[in-house]
This record gives C-alpha cells, sequence and structure tokens, in this order.
C-alpha cells in the first residue's frame, strides 16, 4: 500500500520506522523544509518526500495525518477535498496492536482538562496490581513503540487525534469534562466537542464502558455509562457502591484534582483491582510536572507551577483551588478564542493581584478587569515583583498556549522554576 505521512512530529517518526520494516511504499509530506540528517535518513530508507503538500499528498492511497495538522490547514484541505483515505498514529498502532494481542484492553482517557493526570493515575493503579501497563497517546511514547504484550493500554487521546480518526475506539471511555478549547484548530465549538464525544459513542457500539462527568449532556441511557463528578469524594473519603477509598495524597485533594481521582478510581474498579490496592497506589501516586506543581518558597511565599494551564478553563479551576488562600495569579501566553469573563470575575474578587504577560495583556484588555491587574513584559519581572506583596502563594496558571514567549508550556515552567531558583539563592 501507497502511505503518506502528513507531518513529521514525534508519533509520525516513530511510525516511520515501523512502516519501514513491514516494507511498505512511504512518502512523507511536510510544509517546512527537512534538515539534512533527515534527509539522509529518508535517502537511506528510500523514503520519497516533499517539503510542500503537494503530489505526494495528492496521490496517496492512505493519509496518516499528525495531530498538529487541522482540517483547515493545507495539507488538511487536500485531504478532505480529495476524498483521501485517512487515519492516525493512534489508530493505526492501535489496529496493529489488537491484531497481535486482542485480550488486551485500551483504556481511551479524554476531555479538555485533568487527562493527564488521570492517565497517569490509572496507569499507575494498574502497575500497582498484577498487571501489565502503560500509558501512550498525547503523552510518553507513540503507540506504536509499545510493546504489543501488555495487558492494558492508558492512551490520553486528543481532539486532534480523534478528528482523524475512523474507527479507533478503547473498550473503556472516559470524557472528563469539555469547555471551549482549541478553536484557533478546530472550525467550531460543535466540532471539538463531536471529537472527544465520538470516542465514546464508539465504545458504546462495541459494547464497552464509558465514564462520563455528569456535567456532560447525553440523551443515551445505556447502562454502561458510569455518571461521575467531584462529589464522590466528601471529607477525603471516596465512596462507591459500598466501597470507601481514603484520598492519603495532599495533590489528588486539591480541588481541581476531584474528578480525575474519582475517573482513575472508578476505572480501576471496573478492572476488579482490590480497593485495598487502589488505596496504596493513591499514596504512592506522584504528578507529572508542571501541574499545579510545588515549585519552592521565598520569604515564606509558595510557588506553584501549572504552566499546562493553557486553557480558560483550566486555569479557572486551578485559581478555584486557591480561594480564601491568599493567592496572587500569573496570567500568560496565547489566548485561544476563549471567554475569559469568569475567570477574570474570580481573580478580581479573590486574588492579592494578578500579573498578566505576553499576548495574554492584549486579551485581558478587553474585559473588566479590576486595579489588582498589573501587566508586565516577562516572568522574570513578575516573580520579582511578587516578592513585594504580603501573600501567601504565587501561582502561574497561565490561561494561554505559550507560544508567545517559549517553545512549549514545559519550556515556560521551567523557565518560571529558574527564575524561582535563582531569587532564592
Amino acid at each position: 500500500m501507497n502511505i503518506c505521512l502528513v507531518g513529521y512530529g514525534k508519533s509520525n517518526k516513530s511510525l516511520l520506522k515501523f512502516l519501514i520494516d513491514q516494507a511498505h511504499n512511504i512518502t512523507v509530506s511536510n510544509n517546512s523544509p527537512f534538515n539534512e540528517e533527515t534527509k539522509k535518513y529518508f535517502k537511506e530508507n528510500n523514503v520519497i518526500f516533499e517539503e510542500k503538500h503537494g503530489d505526494l499528498l495528492k496521490n496517496t492511497q492512505l493519509a496518516i495525518m499528525s495531530p498538529g495538522v487541522s482540517p483547515e490547514s493545507i495539507a488538511g484541505k487536500i485531504v478532505l477535498e480529495n476524498n483521501i483515505n485517512y487515519t492516525t498514529e493512534i489508530e493505526y498502532s492501535w489496529s496493529f496492536i489488537k491484531g497481535q494481542n486482542p485480550n488486551s484492553i485500551f483504556i481511551g482517557v479524554t476531555g479538555t482538562n485533568g487527562k493527564t493526570t488521570t492517565t497517569t493515575l490509572i496507569n499507575h493503579i494498574i502497575q500497582e496490581s498484577d498487571y501489565s501497563s502503560m500509558t501512550c497517546g498525547n503523552i510518553g511514547k507513540p503507540l506504536i513503540e509499545l510493546p504489543t504484550n501488555l495487558n492494558f493500554y492508558v492512551v490520553e487521546v486528543s481532539s486532534f487525534q480523534m478528528f482523524w480518526s475512523k474507527k479507533f475506539f478503547p473498550e473503556i471511555s472516559i470524557i472528563l469534562n469539555l469547555a471551549p478549547d482549541h478553536l484557533n484548530w478546530h472550525r467550531s465549538i460543535e466540532e471539538y466537542y463531536n471529537s472527544k464525544l465520538i470516542m465514546a459513542e464508539r465504545t458504546l457500539a462495541s459494547g464497552g464502558l464509558v465514564l462520563l462527568n455528569k456535567s456532560i449532556k447525553t440523551n443515551n441511557s445505556s447502562e454502561r455509562i458510569l455518571f461521575f463528578d467531584k462529589e464522590f469524594i466528601k471529607n477525603n473519603i471516596l465512596n462507591y457502591k459500598n466501597i470507601s477509598i481514603k484520598i492519603e495524597n495532599d495533590f489528588l485533594n486539591m480541588e481541581i484534582y476531584k474528578e480525575n481521582t474519582v475517573a482513575a478510581i472508578l476505572t480501576t474498579l471496573n478492572l476488579n483491582i482490590p480497593n485495598s490496592i487502589i488505596q496504596e497506589a493513591i499514596k504512592t501516586y506522584s504528578p507529572e510536572k508542571h501541574r499545579l506543581e510545588f515549585c519552592g518558597k521565598i520569604n515564606n511565599i509558595n510557588f506553584y507551577d501549572d504552566s499546562k494551564a493553557t486553557n480558560v478553563h483550566a486555569a479557572y479551576n486551578a485559581y478555584l483551588s486557591f480561594r480564601n488562600k491568599d493567592y496572587i495569579a500569573i496570567l500568560s501566553g496565547e489566548p485561544k478564542n476563549e471567554d475569559m469573563s469568569q475567570l477574570i470575575e474570580e481573580l478580581n474578587k479573590n486574588s492579592i493581584a494578578v500579573f498578566v504577560c505576553g499576548d495574554m495583556k492584549k486579551e485581558v484588555k478587553k474585559y473588566n478587569y479590576s486595579k489588582k491587574f498589573y501587566f508586565e513584559e516577562n516572568l522574570k519581572d513578575i516573580v520579582k515583583k511578587a516578592l513585594n506583596f504580603n501573600t501567601k502563594n504565587v501561582v502561574l496558571s497561565p490561561a494561554g498556549a505559550s507560544y508567545d514567549l517559549y517553545k512549549n508550556y514545559i519550556e515556560r515552567g521551567n523557565d518560571f522554576k529558574k527564575f524561582i531558583k535563582e531569587l532564592r539563592e
């Protein structure tokens, strides 16, 4: 089969190695130049490429789309307007693994916020049991790099990946929440939401289990939909049917992460993992970096790096966790065409001060902000000036993508932590 990899990001790079070994006829279509090392690799493996989307893409039998390729991009339009068959690395790899290991169980986690915490917590609990499991998809390694003999594959799935997939369905689908995001990629809010919900619909159609946040409305009355919300946890104890599980983990007891904890526990209980193992695994779980990560103290002020909060919904929920706790908020980054009014109102009412930098400055100025708001040039200046306030916490939960000032949210978070370390020393 003639297969064209559209875009050459992390997942398609890994898939190319696999496809070469499978002796397929592979081409690569990109919209930017390749470096000499990559060109040499292509030549050594007889891979034809183009650095501007064109004939290679138009004449392929199957396009494997990188998640970053939007339907409104040049490549997206070529594929859709020419009715070219398409898929994604996740879907292609899932199909291959299921062929090799039909008894494997896939757990798909999607939603606007909290995907990584939920995915890694589920995986951590499973690994504390007698089963084998790994995370993949939107975090960690691409699925194609994982062994084919695992019991469970816990997949963080983005709306981009689902948009370009036609068949992929996990045995268990988890929809954490829905809020406006990625409207600079999707053509409408409906398309964005549907790209999330289609995974659950396919799971139900195949006889699987769906965990659905109670806030998401559905007309489906299937008994295989398990509704959940953070109210399952009261006084740091989760109650479900006749089971009680203590949540002995400060991070997971933060308000913003309670629904993730509920989803992970309900999922693993439905895998028949004993509640005693789940409770012990909760104790030892450590979050991924840049998710309300405590990153130091200066003059008795706690600093938190939540650089992963790249949309308004994530930032709003992060700041809710600091209500009545004396905090300074930091907003930054590229806006995503979202309504910020609820977030601005929350910060007007409950923060000590709000510092804003990057492209976010122009966006915030569209709203009715108070005298608590200060507009600065960069994070370094903000960290210094925050020390002049009488506060207990400084929280970077930016509500925007990082691309105005940084390569990604990781670089932004690391820079924030570096400034804190420099000032502390």
